[in-house]
C-alpha cells in the first residue's frame, strides 16, 4: 500500500518529536493510511488506544488543520491514481463495479461514440495507442479489432520509437487513444501531435482537458474504491465498441471471422 508522500515526509520530520502517545498514532497510520478515509477520529484514537484529543492533537502537528484536511489530501492522491484503500474492499465492491458499467449509458448513446464506430469500421488503418496500464487495454482493443477488420496495430511495437508511427498516419487512417490514468509525462505532447488526425481518445474524467485535440472522445469511469484502480467499465466499453464496430460491416467482419478460424485449424493453434 502506498502512503501519501506528503504524510509520510511529514511523520518522517516530526517523528523523533513525537510524544509516546503521538508515535502509536504515526506508527498505525504508516502501516493502514486507508484508516484515514475510512475510520472517523474517535475510532482511529480507539484502534491506537489514545483519546480522541490524542489524535486531534497529532494531526495538527503534522500542519494539518484537522482530519478533514488530513483526509481531503488523501482523497486528492487517490483521485490522482495513487493506490490507497478508501473503503473496506468487501464492502459493496460489486455493486460499485456494477454501477461503474451501468454508467457506461452515457458515452456508449453519445454522438461521439456512434461516429467513432463508424470511423474504425471504414478507416483503411487503425492504430491504437496505450502507455502503462492502457497498453493492455490497447492490446485487447486490437486484437478484437482483428476478429471483425484487417490493417489493425498495437503502437508503441517494443523498443520503438512513436515518432516515425505518427508520421506515417494517413487522411483515412484512424488512431485509438487509450489515456486513463496515470498517463506518462509526455502524453500531452503526444495529443498535440495526433490534433491533426483522426483520433478517439479513449480515457477517464482527468482526460477530458485533452478533448480539443480529438475527434472523438469517450469518457468512462474508472471504479476507484479499492486501492487499485478497476478496469471492468473501460473493458466493458471496449467489448461494445468492437461489436458495433463488428455488426457495421457485418458481411466483411464475418469473412475476417471466418479466415482468422481457418489459420488457427491449420496450425492447431487453438484448443478445439
Amino acid at each position: 500500500m502506498v502512503l501519501s508522500d506528503s504524510l509520510s515526509q511529514r511523520i518522517t520530520r516530526f517523528y523523533d518529536k513525537l510524544t509516546e502517545s503521538d508515535r502509536k498514532v504515526a506508527d498505525y497510520l504508516q502501516f493502514h493510511p486507508e484508516k484515514v478515509l475510512i475510520l472517523s477520529t474517535a475510532e482511529i484514537a480507539d484502534a491506537c488506544q489514545v483519546s480522541k484529543t490524542s489524535i486531534s492533537r497529532f494531526i495538527r502537528k503534522l500542519g494539518y488543520q484537522d482530519h478533514l484536511a488530513l483526509r481531503n489530501e488523501l482523497l486528492h492522491e487517490r483521485e490522482s491514481g495513487t493506490p490507497m484503500i478508501t473503503q473496506a474492499i468487501e464492502e459493496g465492491y460489486l455493486q460499485d463495479e456494477l454501477a461503474s458499467i451501468e454508467r457506461l449509458s452515457t458515452p456508449i448513446n453519445s454522438e461521439d461514440f456512434s461516429q467513432a464506430v463508424t470511423r474504425i469500421a471504414n478507416a483503411k488503418r487503425v492504430k491504437v495507442i496505450g502507455f502503462r496500464n492502457n497498453y493492455v487495454l490497447a492490446l485487447h482493443c486490437r486484437q478484437q479489432l482483428l476478429q471483425c477488420r484487417r490493417s489493425v496495430m498495437l503502437l508503441p511495437t517494443p523498443g520503438q520509437t512513436l515518432g516515425e508511427e505518427i508520421a506515417d498516419i494517413q487522411s483515412d487512417d484512424v488512431v485509438v487513444v487509450f489515456g486513463f490514468r496515470r498517463r506518462t509525462a509526455q502524453f500531452a505532447q503526444l495529443m498535440q501531435a495526433l490534433s491533426h488526425t483522426h483520433c478517439i481518445l479513449i480515457t477517464d474524467q482527468s482526460g477530458q482537458k485533452y478533448h480539443s485535440d480529438v475527434r472523438h472522445c469517450l469518457v468512462c469511469e474508472l471504479n476507484s474504491q479499492g486501492p487499485l484502480d478497476s478496469y471492468a467499465a473501460p473493458m466493458s466499453l471496449v467489448a461494445h465498441l468492437v461489436n458495433q464496430v463488428y455488426q457495421l460491416n457485418q458481411s466483411d467482419s464475418a469473412k475476417v471471422t471466418a479466415s482468422n478460424r481457418e489459420s488457427y485449424q491449420m496450425i492447431n493453434e487453438l484448443e478445439s
